[in-house]
């Protein structure tokens, strides 16, 4: 997926400040310029980042809808040691993140 299609789903779905955390920018204006068919791309690590925070989101999502997802991305986990995974995403905890996010969605979520 374009990197700029993805962000602009991002941002609709779980808005702007979570996308900014997820790439672990300070900029708040960073989301809304990468949205924007003709924006700038965000550096391969952010890029990195977005596209797991993508997956994860998405994940969710399609299991449990939007608001589901978004109430998981932001809540203390107890399969990442009650990080929030909006922060284990930002830290690329990537098999950590995708793991606790397919036990939840798989309904093995007991640690």
């Amino acid at each position: 997926m374009n990197i700029h299609d993805l962000v602009r789903e991002l941002n609709q779905n779980v808005g702007a400040t979570v996308v900014q955390t997820m790439a672990g920018v300070k900029d708040r204006t960073s989301p809304y310029s990468w949205a924007k068919p003709d924006g700038p791309d965000p550096r391969p690590a952010k890029e990195a980042r977005l596209r797991l925070g993508y997956r994860v989101w998405k994940t969710l999502e399609m299991a449990e809808g939007k608001h589901v997802a978004l109430a998981w991305l932001l809540g203390a986990n107890p399969r990442l040691d009650e990080e929030l995974p909006v922060l284990c995403i930002q830290q690329q905890k990537v098999r950590e993140v995708i793991g606790a996010a397919e036990a939840f969605v798989d309904d093995t979520y007991a640690a």
